[in-house]
C-alpha cells in the first residue's frame, strides 16, 4: 500500500511538473512583444502599404496574441532611437514595415543579435545578425501585373506613376509598371513623379494634376497619406487609380477602377508561425505573386476589356508573355 501510494505521488509530481512546462511554453510563446516604426502618422488609414502593414499587425495581436506596440509618424532619421527603445525595453521582435528603413535595420540588428530584426518590405542583403530575416514580396512582378494593367485599360495610351520619396523599393516597382506596360504595348508612353513627402496632401494631388496634363488617363500611387491629394485630383479630372496593396475602393468610388491587393495578413502569419514553430530562419523570405490578388472592377471597365486584362495576368503569370527584367535608374 505505501509503494503504491509512493507511485501515486511520484505520478502526482511528474505531472505537475509536465502541466507547468506546458503553461510556461504557452505563456512564452504568447506573451511576446513586438516593436514597429511607421514613418507615416494613422498606418490604419493611410497609403495601401502602410494600411496592408497594419492589417498583418492585427494578425499577430488577435491571432496570436502577442503584445505589439507602434509608433507613428517618426521620420526616418529618428526610427533608430524609437526601435532602440524598444529593445532596452527587452521586446523580442522588431518589425521594419518600410523599405526605407533598411539602414537602420542594418545597423541595429548586430548590435542586438539575440532579437529578431525582420524586414517586411524589400531587401537585397541580410544584416550580419543571426536573428535578422526578411520577407521580401516581388515588387517587381507587382509592378510587371500593374503595367499590364495599366496599358491594357488606358484609352489614350499614356498612363501615370506617382511616389511620396524615391526609395529604393518604389525604383524597383515603378520600373516593373514600365517593362509591364511596355511588354503588352510598345507605343505606351509611361510619366513618373514624385511628391517627396508622404503626408503632403496637396502636393500629391499637384503631382498627381501634372500626371493627368501629360495625358495620363490611369494613376498608380505610392503615397502614403497624400494618397487622398491623388485619389482627389484623379476624380475631379476624370482619370482612374489603381488602388495599392489593399481594396481602396470605399476610400474613393468615383476614382479607383481596380486595386491589386497585396496579402501582407498571410505575410504576417507565415512569419509568426514560423518563429512559433522554431523555424524561423536568418535568410530572405521571397514572398511571389501567391499574394497578389486583383480587386473587382465594379463595372469602371468593359467586360470584353476585363476579360482580357484576366486573360493577360494569366498568361504573364505562367510565363507565356514575357517581361524583361530591366531597372530605370533614370527614375
Amino acid at each position: 500500500m505505501l509503494l503504491n501510494k509512493k507511485n501515486v505521488v511520484l505520478s502526482l509530481v511528474f505531472l505537475l511538473m509536465v502541466f507547468l512546462t506546458v503553461v510556461a511554453f504557452g505563456s512564452e510563446q504568447t506573451n511576446i512583444k513586438v516593436g514597429v516604426a511607421f514613418v507615416v502618422p494613422y498606418p490604419q488609414t493611410a497609403g495601401g502599404f502602410d494600411r496592408a502593414q497594419y492589417k498583418g499587425l492585427q494578425v499577430l495581436k488577435n491571432e496570436f496574441e502577442w503584445e505589439v506596440s507602434i509608433a507613428e509618424d517618426v521620420p526616418y532619421p529618428k526610427q533608430s532611437q524609437i526601435i532602440m527603445g524598444y529593445l532596452d525595453k527587452g521586446y523580442d521582435i522588431i518589425i521594419h514595415p518600410d523599405n526605407g528603413q533598411i539602414d537602420t535595420w542594418k545597423e541595429l540588428s548586430p548590435k542586438y543579435p539575440d532579437r529578431w530584426m525582420i524586414m517586411m518590405s524589400l531587401a537585397d542583403e541580410l544584416p550580419n545578425s543571426p536573428k535578422s530575416a526578411a520577407y521580401t514580396p516581388d515588387f517587381y512582378s507587382y509592378g510587371n501585373t500593374l503595367g499590364i494593367i495599366m496599358a491594357k485599360t488606358s484609352k489614350t495610351g499614356t498612363i501615370g506613376v506617382t511616389g511620396g520619396v524615391p526609395i529604393p523599393v518604389l525604383k524597383v516597382m515603378f520600373s516593373g509598371i514600365i517593362e509591364g506596360a511596355k511588354a503588352v504595348d510598345p507605343d505606351v508612353k509611361v510619366l513618373v513623379n514624385y511628391a517627396g513627402d508622404w503626408n503632403d496632401i496637396p502636393k500629391n494631388r499637384e503631382m498627381t494634376f501634372q500626371l493627368i496634363k501629360g495625358g495620363a488617363d490611369i494613376i498608380f500611387t505610392v503615397s502614403g497619406l497624400g494618397t487622398k491629394g491623388v485619389y482627389e485630383c484623379a476624380e475631379s479630372e476624370g482619370a482612374k487609380v489603381i488602388g495599392y496593396c489593399y481594396d481602396a475602393y470605399e476610400d474613393s468610388p468615383n476614382s479607383i477602377m481596380t486595386s491589386l491587393i497585396m496579402d501582407y495578413e498571410s505575410i504576417y502569419r507565415e512569419m509568426a508561425n514560423n518563429y512559433t514553430n522554431g523555424t524561423l530562419e536568418h535568410k530572405i523570405y521571397n514572398v511571389g505573386s501567391k499574394y497578389f490578388k486583383l480587386a473587382d472592377f465594379r463595372g469602371s471597365i468593359s467586360p470584353e476589356v476585363e476579360q482580357d486584362v484576366h486573360n493577360t495576368i494569366e498568361e504573364y503569370k505562367n510565363g507565356k508573355l514575357k517581361v524583361p527584367y530591366k531597372i530605370h535608374d533614370e527614375i
